[in-house]
């Protein structure tokens, strides 16, 4: 069915404007706080370890000159204007590929939303209960759209992360400043034109997909400023004849699923966090090798080959072409490669930052070069694998793993996440301001004013 009458994307604004706080569950908003724990984390996590961190911050420094700005960059002293801070932000909370996803959309809806509430808030005086609220229908209005496109994004080369979350992170960020409808529509129209991200970044290796979540960030910003001054966006941005859904998701056949369950199914509900710090269609796998290797006392030097099966959106993405998959040579090509998450849990018994150290150990080139994956097309964008393990002395090992460590049906509990947090923290900003930033979090909608937090970010 095509819309012309910007059907979808009113209901999708009218929900992010007009949504009461008294009418957000308390698990909603508890939920919504753990995901903004982990956003933080992550981020700090991204400036200590990403070899592209410095380059990100000297360029935006660079772009910056000359620009007066009052917003945090995380973990560092500078002060910059909101969509230069957001850019950085957002940059380094998706370097290490370890924040949150929802597995229906294919996106990771937190990092770049979060980026933009936070350079939005502050300084105006806005209360933890605005922040909580924006971030709620943040989440909705991308994993909404998300939903209705599926794998359909992906497939067409496209990272919705980018391209689907720009529209999210404009919502909510018009809804912390109070925007009119019109105003609100016309950034989302504004959006259109702004959506961007390739998958081309997984041919070497390259730090675009990282640059990816900064860059919505500060284009949500832009299209916020550019409609605040009456700047006229486009009609019908997701649902019209050259809109969002008949250009980036092959048509927009479905597209009304946009609207399933809004303000009922709330879509932070649906999102899963990340155990391990590569891409999630490969944390299945991790799972289950992690598994097996407690469960019957093995090693990697025990281990002759390793057979995967998994669905079509994870096997475009971490395994195929075998050839390079099998032979990453960076860290982020080991990202997404589930030949190498695969070898280095069964090295490990775990999988962390720390086993992209072994990219040229030949045991895990070994059992690299052992690894067949097998595409179950039905799985479709399934989070699911199916492991075989043979041994060397001829024993086999199974294993399925439906739904990955973090996912809803499968959750990770506060005090998880806090310890994925601390761990970052801790070393990007000191114990003391890590232990108040989780305090003031978990007390969010009691702060009358964000700013006693931000206070602590860098």
């Amino acid at each position: 069915m095509n819309y012309h009458k910007n059907e979808i994307t009113s209901a999708l604004v009218d929900h992010a404007l007009t949504l009461k706080y008294e009418e957000i569950p308390m698990e909603v908003i508890s939920r919504t706080k753990q995901m903004f724990l982990d956003y933080l984390g992550v981020a700090y996590g991204g400036l200590i370890v990403a070899e592209s961190s410095n380059p990100i911050i000297d360029g935006v420094i660079e772009l910056s000159n000359g620009s007066k700005g009052e917003c945090t960059l995380l973990g560092r002293e500078e002060k910059l204007p909101p969509q230069y801070a957001s850019l950085v932000n957002g940059t380094l909370a998706h370097s290490m590929d370890f924040d949150d996803t929802h597995r229906d959309a294919v996106i990771h809806i937190g990092t770049p939303l979060f980026s933009v509430l936070l350079a939005l808030s502050e300084g105006k005086h806005l209360s933890g209960k605005d922040f909580l609220s924006a971030a709620v229908v943040g989440y909705d209005v991308t994993g909404k759209i998300g939903r209705a496109h599926g794998g359909a994004v992906h497939a067409r080369g496209f990272h919705p992360t980018a391209t689907t979350g720009i529209f999210g992170c404009t919502a909510a960020g018009a809804r912390l400043l109070g925007y009119t409808k019109d105003q609100t529509m016309n950034a989302l129209g504004l959006n259109v034109s702004q959506a961007a991200g390739s998958t081309q970044f997984l041919e070497n290796g390259s730090w675009n997909k990282r640059f990816h979540t900064g860059l919505t960030a500060h284009n949500a910003i832009l299209s916020l400023v550019m409609a605040r001054n009456e700047y006229l966006g486009a009609s019908s941005p997701l649902e019209g004849s050259h809109g969002y859904f008949e250009l980036y998701a092959n048509g927009s056949r479905g597209a009304d699923k946009a609207l399933d369950q809004l303000g009922r199914d709330f879509e932070v509900m649906n999102t899963a966090v990340k155990p391990y710090p590569c891409c999630r269609y490969s944390h299945a796998t991790i799972d289950a090798v992690t598994d097996m290797i407690a469960s019957e006392s093995i090693s990697i030097k025990d281990i002759s080959t390793i057979d995967i099966t998994m669905g079509s959106t994870g096997y475009g993405l971490v395994a195929y072409p075998p050839e390079m998959k099998r032979n990453p040579t960076n860290i982020v090509e080991g990202q997404f490669s589930v030949y190498f998450a695969a070898a280095a849990a069964a090295d490990s018994g775990s999988y962390s930052w720390s086993d992209y150290e072994k990219l040229s150990n030949d045991e895990i080139i070994r059992v690299m070069q052992g690894t067949t994956v097998l595409l179950n097309e039905s799985w479709g964008a399934g989070m699911e694998s199916e492991i075989e393990i043979s041994l060397s002395d001829g024993k086999k090992l199974k294993r399925k793993v439906e739904y990955p460590k973090g996912e809803p049906e499968n959750p990770m509990s506060w005090e998880e996440m806090s310890q994925k947090f601390t761990e970052w923290g801790n070393l990007a900003i000191g114990k003391q301001k890590t232990k108040s930033i989780e305090s003031r979090i978990s007390n969010l909608e009691q702060l009358e004013n964000i700013d006693e937090l931000i206070g602590f970010l860098s």
